[in-house]
């Protein structure tokens, strides 16, 4: 990622994994509620007979709920009251993203010859679900129904498979944030500058000034960092790159016939890998055996060639050849004791620097019993 403004902001981790599972699940609802007033036609369905519906696909909301998702739909101009009747009947809008003119004929079904098989199916909802501890939702949102379809092939059609649903999970050891709310208008809007090339202008807020600025900004891509999305850009007129989290734009507009300029030698794989240096550097580390187990090639090595060394009883020493980024230096910070940097010198000087100022917040605090 970039330096702080003017480069702004460096991403840290975010993330919000504990809620992604019911996200999905509310989408789902919506969805399926979404397709039902498509099939209902132009007399359109009661909320109470939405809710009804609800209960036989096997969701167990109250109707409150129900009511909540309707609202939601017609927030979106999806649906709208049918005139004159009471109770309120709910229709499709014109302006809704389903076929008005009986194109939907049934809820979404799994296509067996896309999944092949329920191995295929069991892939597709591990792959998003591992995926989903790693990215923000809205980059997952494109293949949603994929992973619906999955499910439901795994649930209905083979249930041998569908026993799998459950038992086994995904996660990370690191913390994670809660995701940051973005419009995902802003995202589609950025994305369809990037296809064609062209400079979008931009209401940006900038933390580090607390003021809304507005910019012709020409986007070089979107880094997905963790579960969180930043435009990688410059500002017309300018040859900084700058790292711009999505959540802080609050208005985009496309500007379809300026071309985007892209920086002489850019490259977007190594800028947003935090490179310190441009070239690998020759790494070793002391270790000790809780490590020297981890790093084992037939676990989670370091480096795709590396060498061990035994010292004493306690510790090893690795090395290896490896990139010189943010991120090594942050891996190394996060094992603490269980690693020392003996080279390069310019390396161990980074770590003791960062490792000497936290110990300084707490050289006076009583020790813990």
């Amino acid at each position: 990622m970039s330096h702080r403004e003017p480069n702004e902001m460096d991403p840290g981790t975010n993330g919000a994994a504990g809620n992604r599972g019911q996200a999905a699940i509310t989408r789902d609802r919506r969805n399926r509620l979404h397709a039902k007033i498509a099939l209902a036609g132009k007399t359109g369905i009661t909320t109470a007979e939405l809710g009804i519906f609800l209960q036989e696909e096997g969701f167990k909301e109250e109707i409150r709920t129900v009511q909540r998702d309707v609202q939601h739909l017609r927030d979106d101009q999806e649906i709208v009251l049918v005139d004159g009747d009471k109770p309120p009947r709910w229709c499709l809008a014109k302006t809704s993203r389903l076929d008005l003119n009986g194109a939907v004929t049934k809820l979404p079904k799994a296509d067996l010859k896309m999944l092949k098989s329920a191995r295929v199916a069991l892939s597709i909802v591990t792959l998003y679900e591992q995926a989903s501890h790693l990215l923000h939702q809205a980059a997952l949102d494109d293949i949603e129904e994929q992973y619906q379809s999955s499910k439901e092939l795994l649930m209905k059609h083979l249930r041998h498979e569908g026993r799998w649903l459950g038992k086994v999970v995904m996660g990370t050891q690191q913390l994670q944030l809660r995701q940051a709310q973005i419009n995902e208008r802003w995202l589609h809007e950025v994305q369809l500058a990037l296809l064609g090339g062209y400079q979008i202008e931009s209401l940006y807020y900038s933390q580090n000034s607390a003021q809304e600025k507005r910019k012709v900004i020409n986007p070089l891509g979107l880094s997905y960092q963790d579960s969180s999305i930043y435009v990688i850009c410059t500002f017309e007129g300018e040859e900084t790159v700058r790292t711009l989290p999505l959540q802080r734009f609050r208005e985009v507009k496309p500007m379809s016939a300026r071309g985007v300029v892209v920086p002489v030698g850019f490259d977007l794989k190594a800028y947003t890998q935090r490179l310190v240096e441009p070239d690998p550097i020759a790494l070793k580390l002391r270790i000790n055996e809780k490590m020297r187990a981890r790093l084992d090639p037939s676990e989670t090595p370091l480096a795709e060639y590396q060498r061990f060394t035994r010292l004493d009883e306690k510790w090893w020493l690795l090395e290896c050849e490896t990139d010189y980024s943010q991120g090594l230096v942050w891996w190394v910070l996060r094992h603490g004791e269980n690693l020392e940097v003996l080279e390069p010198a310019r390396l161990r000087q980074k770590v003791a620097h960062c490792v000497a100022t936290a110990a300084s917040y707490y050289a006076d605090s009583p020790a813990c019993g």
